[in-house]
């Protein structure tokens, strides 16, 4: 059933561009003007550090808040799905942030994948590239990464306005972490309707980690706990993430 229009603020559809210098690690992509525009295909190689926290999606919030359209309601399943909030210290188009919503599963022609529905990142060049590689719908914001001990609190903006903010503790001992586990096929959809399918590999070290604290602007980002989130997830540092060549899918 989808939430009533008086329990939920529906999102906005459309991202205004920010203006704002990102905060200390945030990079400046700023070209000359009198230089081509360069262009970073797949593979891409990435390390660094970040969280990873399972949601299983309700299909009654996620329906209306997570910024899925007609196409993206009807083939819906709701399911496993995760919150990632990762620093990449390393990339093809260098440094930056990255927070992401993945609802759920998707079907199409009986198979499920995972779909980004949300994603906002530091570098307008990994917006681009991003869009281009994998038609992944990325979006420019601002971000504070703040790591003290065994607690890492991180603030995302957009136009000087704060829209999430989550503090995470990590636990434990240290303990190996691949993809193999927990595969995760991505299927995005085009600007022109195609649909590429992307299976990225990832390995690191990781840890459990628990939210203390998340909160988040419904009408620009999804509530993870009202979404179907759990507290508990896990953080790597280091890692390695390959994220290969999409495929085309009918």
């Amino acid at each position: 059933m989808k939430a009533t229009a008086s329990s939920k603020v529906k999102p906005k559809t459309k991202a205004s561009k920010t203006t704002q210098q990102s905060p200390k690690k945030a990079i400046n992509t700023k070209s000359k003007a009198q230089s081509p525009k360069r262009h970073f295909p797949a593979p891409w190689s990435l390390t660094g550090e970040g969280f990873l926290f399972p949601l299983f999606g309700r299909k009654s919030y996620n329906s209306e808040m997570a910024f899925l359209d007609e196409e993206d309601r009807k083939s819906f399943r709701g399911g496993l799905g995760s919150l990632m909030l990762v620093n990449y210290e390393r990339s093809d188009v260098g440094p930056y942030y990255e927070l992401l919503y993945i609802p759920g599963n998707f079907e199409h022609k009986d198979s499920n994948y995972k779909r980004i529905t949300r994603i906002f990142v530091s570098s307008q060049t990994s917006v681009d590239e991003g869009i281009r590689n994998w038609a992944i719908p990325k979006e420019r914001a601002d971000f504070v990464w703040k790591k003290e001990g065994s607690v890492t609190k991180v603030e995302v903006s957009r136009d000087g306005k704060t829209f999430f903010k989550i503090k995470i503790r990590t636990l434990g001992f240290n303990f190996p972490v691949s993809t193999s586990i927990l595969p995760y096929v991505l299927l995005q959809k085009a600007e022109d309707g195609s649909k590429l399918s992307t299976a990225f590999i990832g390995t690191g070290k990781g840890k459990f980690a628990r939210i203390e604290s998340v909160w988040s602007d419904e009408t620009i980002f999804p509530d993870f706990i009202k979404g179907g989130g759990m507290k508990t997830g896990i953080g790597a540092s280091p890692f390695h993430l390959t994220f290969p060549v999409a495929e085309l899918v009918e």
